[in-house]
């Protein structure tokens, strides 16, 4: 919404501002006294510009005023008001009534003194100059005005605000007596090429009718048409995406993980969720018979797989029955930027997020996914593609793309719409590719805080578009995609559908009838060259890193399926192109957490001793497992002063470990020594990759070796010898004195 500060007459006439007549401000002299007669002047201006206010004839606006006939003061600052646009007649044909429902209000000034002044401006004759109308407002003179700000307290009340009926006449016709004024048409300069047909700026204030200040304004556009049914109108492929943003969460426990890994992810608020749930009610329940193409984040659609959400995972599954109307385009699992995913090496990446996008959506809606002979259709993005990253969606199986016209060096156009065309990839092959317009892309977000009035700017353009080359017998498309990271507003696109339905200069279709209704694409004679797309700051190593622990985890976890996809998905999520790198590293450490509260629940037994009271012996080895699945890895037992079956110092075997179960292997050793030895103890996935537990043993061994028995054994030997040796000598000794004594001799001297 444009707000701006306006001016006033000091009269109870009030609005006369720079804005509806196109006049600028009275200059200022920064304080300076002026001249006598300049201020003579400036008190009589304003009491001239008052009296013609009062002689307006009693129609209520000012019809075919010339240029610069009106002026006004300089702006007169107030406190913001609120001027909203809940409605209004998406197009006007003769003798029908442009109606306005507003919401004006302004806090701290009184309801009685709010007061609403209209514009009308002459048609536009570019879309160049219908920009300018949105993003600075209109120029030039009005071609009428209400002479005096309708009291906001005398418009009849509608739901949420006021209804103001606004007269379209051509001329000096007249309308519905019901109007609150009228709006009289006129030619200037020949600039409408069809008038009265055309599309007029009409700029709406709201007023302080006390001091004449503007407290608000908004710029919407009358479209009146005369147009024939019997032309072609403009075909629209208006793309709208189900999605919202995820984000990781802060701090989650490591058994909610176990228990769930997408707890990982932040739960998305219920506004957004709202948001995508009415977005889908809009097109599936409110204008069920609009074409649209609809791009379906399967990341989104598992959150709204939560048994909360019924009744639009059912209006999912009814849009996808009905594919000439709504075409459901295959979209990865989280929108992405396709080539900063190639462009960092991470094309299986690529590949995964939309053969899981398409697998998600198709599971939501019980519908079957595409054949993929068949291919997957149009990639739909508001991001440049180089040429790998062309191929690469080739592969995937993409037949076509829609990009941003700006993404190319040039595009074949008729006027301002889209010709289907062909770009080479990295191979040279030739893709089908309709570009998408760049204008209508900034109508989605140009007003946010008014979605309605951001609809009937986009449909106004629609219908400029019509008239830069009305009435033909050729087909004219647009592609309108939504800028990377918009997310739906209901009222926004409860009001769009609303006013292409009927529309007399604007024909709703899918991605698939534009294509259908241009033909065949052609070479591109410019050229049209991919221009080198943005670089994207990707946490690559982490996205590598997770990516090959899920595999891994995978492998060991036997049967567990789901659990195992969901930790895929984290990593996929941690890729989406809507969340800032620091955000995307935050998903991807809680995926890390993710894993790692998987293998918490795998426990081998530690810091315990085993005792060998002989050389060899088995020892125990105990994994225990709280997983709810079986678990299958390979057992590594590795020490250097042990030998294993085999005789080496590492040992490694295949175990497979129930659910909720202790598993106790006996390895059996051989001491080399005495002594306490440590055991290093690794259950890993299949492959010998990811450590999913690990532990460390401690064997002590009491038994003697050989060597010390064989010493022991020689030096009691030599003892024994010595022994034996002394005491036969003693004994001879004994002997030769008895024999020496028997003959009388007394002992040796």
């Amino acid at each position: 919404m444009d707000r701006e500060r306006g001016s006033s007459c000091p009269s109870r006439y009030g609005l006369r501002d720079a804005g509806p007549v196109g006049g600028g401000p009275a200059p200022t002299t920064g304080g300076v006294r002026p001249p006598a007669r300049r201020r003579i002047r400036h008190l009589v201006a304003p009491m001239v510009a008052c009296a013609l206010v009062v002689l307006v004839p009693s129609t209520g606006i000012l019809a075919g005023r010339p240029a610069g006939a009106a002026t006004t003061a300089a702006p007169v600052q107030a406190a913001a008001g609120d001027l909203t646009l809940l409605s209004q007649t998406a197009w006007v044909t003769p003798g029908q009534v442009l109606d306005l429902h507003l919401r004006a209000t302004a806090p701290g000034v009184d309801p009685a003194h709010l007061g609403v002044a209209v514009a009308l401006y002459p048609c536009l004759s570019s879309i160049s100059a219908f920009d300018q109308s949105v993003t600075s407002g209109p120029t030039g003179t009005p071609l009428a005005a209400t002479p005096a700000p309708l009291a906001v307290t005398g418009l009849a009340p509608v739901a949420g605000g006021v209804d103001l009926p606004l007269g379209v006449a051509v001329g000096t016709g007249t309308t519905s007596p019901a109007a609150a004024t009228t709006l009289h048409l006129g030619p200037t300069g020949g600039q409408c090429q069809s008038f009265p047909s055309g599309v007029y700026p009409v700029r709406v204030q709201l007023v302080d009718t006390a001091t004449g200040a503007v407290l608000a304004s908004l710029v919407t556009h009358l479209v009146y048409t005369e147009a024939s049914p019997s032309t072609q109108r403009l075909r629209v492929a208006l793309v709208l995406p189900v999605q919202t943003t995820v984000g990781a969460a802060p701090a989650p426990p490591a058994a909610d993980l176990a228990a769930r890994p997408l707890a990982a992810l932040a739960t998305p608020s219920a506004s957004a969720l709202a948001d995508v749930t009415g977005t889908v009610a809009a097109v599936a329940a409110q204008h069920p018979t609009v074409p649209v193409t609809l791009a379906v984040s399967g990341q989104t659609v598992s959150l709204l797989d939560d048994g909360a959400h019924p009744t639009t995972l059912a209006q999912l599954g009814q849009l996808a029955g009905t594919p000439s109307v709504h075409q459901l385009a295959a979209a990865p699992f989280t929108p992405v930027n396709a080539a900063g995913l190639i462009g960092a090496g991470l094309g299986a990446e690529l590949a995964l997020q939309v053969a899981r996008g398409v697998e998600t959506v198709a599971v939501a809606t019980g519908r079957p996914p595409p054949d993929p002979a068949a291919g997957l259709g149009p990639w739909i993005t508001g991001d440049g593609l180089d040429p790998a990253a062309l191929s690469a969606l080739v592969a995937d199986g993409f037949g076509q793309v829609v990009l941003p016209a700006d993404a190319f060096s040039s595009t074949p156009q008729s006027g301002s719409t889209a010709i289907p065309f062909t770009v080479l990839d990295s191979r040279g092959a030739p893709v089908a590719v309709l570009p998408s317009d760049s204008d209508l892309t900034a109508r989605f977000a140009a007003a946010a805080a008014d979605p309605v009035l951001a609809a009937h700017q986009l449909v106004a353009e629609l219908a400029q578009l019509y008239y830069e080359r009305p009435n033909g017998t050729s087909p004219r498309v647009v592609a309108a995609v939504p800028p990377t990271g918009w997310s739906a507003d209901p009222a926004f696109v409860d009001t769009l559908l609303g006013a292409l339905t009927g529309n007399p200069v604007a024909e709703p279709v899918t991605v698939a009838g534009a294509v259908t209704a241009l033909g065949p694409p052609a070479p591109c004679r410019s050229g049209c060259h991919l221009l080198a797309p943005a670089g994207t700051n990707l946490p690559v190593g982490s996205i590598r890193s997770q990516r090959a622990r899920v595999n891994q985890f995978a492998g060991a976890a036997l049967g567990a399926h789901s659990l195992a996809q969901q930790l895929g998905d984290l990593v996929l999520s941690g890729e989406a192109e809507s969340l800032r790198p620091v955000q995307q590293a935050a998903v991807l450490r809680n995926a890390g957490g993710a894993v790692d509260a998987q293998l918490g629940q795998l426990v081998v037994a530690g810091d315990q001793t085993i005792t060998l009271t002989a050389s060899t012996g088995r020892v125990p080895v105990s994994i225990e497992s709280s997983a709810p699945y079986p678990v299958a890895g390979s057992l590594t037992l590795t020490s250097d002063k042990l030998l294993f079956a085999g005789g080496g110092t590492q040992w490694t075997t295949n175990v497979t470990v129930a659910p909720h179960h202790t598993d106790v292997v006996y390895v059996h050793v051989q001491a080399r020594a005495s002594g306490v030895f440590k055991v290093s103890v690794v259950l890993r996935a299949p492959g010998g990759g990811l450590e999913l537990a690990a532990a460390e043993l401690a064997v002590r061994s009491t038994a003697t070796s050989v060597v010390g028995v064989v010493l022991s054994a020689g030096a009691i030997a030599v003892l024994a010898v010595w022994w034996v040796r002394t005491s036969l000598r003693r004994r001879s000794g004994r002997r030769t004195e008895a024999r020496r004594a028997a003959r009388g001799g007394g002992p040796p001297p």
